[in-house]
């Protein structure tokens, strides 16, 4: 195959995907928590890319594709929403869930009470203590909870909330809509010192002009890579034709 059909085709796809990314992306883009995805050439790395791969450059003359994604773990804006059971996190970190497939770990604090008073994610996970058990409420009170996390109602604290984090934030993969688990072997641990806000919660940090303006240069891209595999099976073409020609 000519090596500008191959590396143009190349890039077309990378593009495609890319494409796909930002696409999520915007859609996310209301999500409370969610943390936009970003991808990494192995043929170009910008700044960020660098700090979001943590790895050496590969070889240069392989073609441009998207080699991995990452995701970018920068803070989102927090909103107030009135509701005493929302907690966002303006540390690292991550609020602990129990899930019927094990721990889980999200920034999704919009949580909810049960009627037993469990503190729980919107779909029903229990928010997890330091202790390692669910916190637990009257649900017929108010409850408070501190700056480092501490869950206190009527002056007496009910419980800690485990908040966590791994020793390396890039080996935290996306499992399931808003919710992160650590690659097997990471270590993670109690963050030192979290910070809990209460009736906030933490948006997406995808921002959508931005996100929108991506979304043009790649298709604009794409075009460009396309009519570059045209031009160079045009110049194939010609090539063949003049080779083909029987002069007098």
């Amino acid at each position: 195959m000519d090596s500008l059909v191959a590396t143009a085709g190349s890039g077309m796809r990378s593009r495609i995907e890319t494409l796909d990314l930002l696409a999520n992306n915007i859609a996310n883009a209301g999500t409370a928590g969610y943390k936009a995805d970003e991808e990494s050439y192995n043929t170009y790395f910008g700044q960020s890319a660098w700090e979001g791969y943590d790895e050496g450059r590969p070889d240069s003359a392989e073609m441009p594709v998207v080699q991995r994604n990452w995701t970018d773990f920068s803070q989102g804006t927090l909103v107030p929403t009135g509701n005493n059971s929302d907690l966002a996190l303006t540390s690292q970190g991550f609020f602990t869930v129990d899930t019927p497939t094990g721990q889980l770990y999200t920034r999704n604090g919009h949580l909810r009470v049960s009627r037993n008073g469990e503190l729980q994610t919107q779909e029903g996970y229990a928010l997890r203590g330091i202790t390692g058990k669910s916190i637990v409420v009257d649900p017929n009170r108010n409850f408070e909870v501190t700056g480092s996390g501490e869950v206190r109602q009527d002056g007496t604290a009910i419980g800690t909330l485990a908040i966590m984090n791994g020793s390396n934030p890039s080996s935290a993969g996306k499992t399931g809509s808003g919710y992160f688990s650590f690659s097997p072997g990471a270590k993670v641990q109690a963050v030192a010192n979290p910070e809990v806000a209460q009736g906030r919660v933490e948006m997406s940090n995808v921002t959508p002009a931005t996100a929108a303006v991506k979304l043009v240069n790649v298709m604009r891209s794409f075009e460009m890579l396309q009519k570059a595999v045209m031009m160079a099976s045009e110049m194939n073409k010609k090539v063949v034709e003049e080779v083909a020609r029987v002069t007098a």
